[in-house]
């Protein structure tokens, strides 16, 4: 069974808890909380709107002290936050992007490789891969259960990546739209669940 990982949209919106408490509800297994112009204050007044019993289900990509402060399952590294805090005891993955960069980090419990398709949620942020890139990546294992494809991933894409070994794969556009709200909690579920069933 491949893993399907939900990604924040880059910006906070009315409602957002309710909507991601109720994805939890539906067997979201893992939450990248991303917000890169968020402040603590604003992460912690959404956490605290969500139910802690998900908590272990959310990775963080910014304000990693965070992380420890509510038992969150793990951190996310990018360019801005390359360390996880000392003695960190949850999840530690990465966004890659390169094959090169894949074996680097592989020591890491999981990592991002984008963008796999043109993206859905950034104008102009195209394919990075060939498919025979990936298929010979797929094949030597440096694309394994570790690695899950991020970029431009949708219902029309993600049965695309069957042929190569990705431990599943990352959404974020083809789930949230282009803007989201309490009124489309119905839509982006379902969403979710067709989403979810890809394999």
């Amino acid at each position: 069974m491949k893993k399907l990982i939900v990604i924040t949209t880059p910006g906070f919106f009315p409602g957002e808890n309710i909507i991601l408490t109720r994805l939890f509800e539906e067997g979201m297994q893992s939450l990248h909380l991303r917000k890169p112009e968020g402040k603590i204050d604003e992460l912690r007044r959404l956490l605290d709107k969500i139910p802690a019993a998900h908590y272990p289900k959310i990775v963080l990509h910014d304000c990693f002290s965070l992380a420890t402060d509510y038992g969150l399952g793990g951190v996310h590294l990018n360019r801005r936050n390359s360390l996880a805090p000392s003695g960190f005891k949850g999840t530690v993955s990465r966004s890659c992007h390169s094959i090169e960069e894949i074996r680097h980090y592989q020591s890491l419990d999981y990592l991002f490789l984008s963008p796999i398709f043109r993206s859905i949620s950034k104008e102009g942020y195209g394919s990075g891969f060939a498919m025979e890139t990936l298929q010979q990546a797929s094949d030597a294992g440096i694309i394994n259960e570790k690695v899950f494809a991020l970029g431009g991933i949708d219902l029309a894409t993600l049965p695309l990546l069957r042929p190569f070994r990705f431990g599943g794969a990352a959404v974020l556009g083809a789930l949230w739209g282009e803007r989201p709200s309490t009124d489309k909690q119905d839509i982006i579920i379902t969403q979710y669940k067709k989403l979810q069933a890809w394999n």
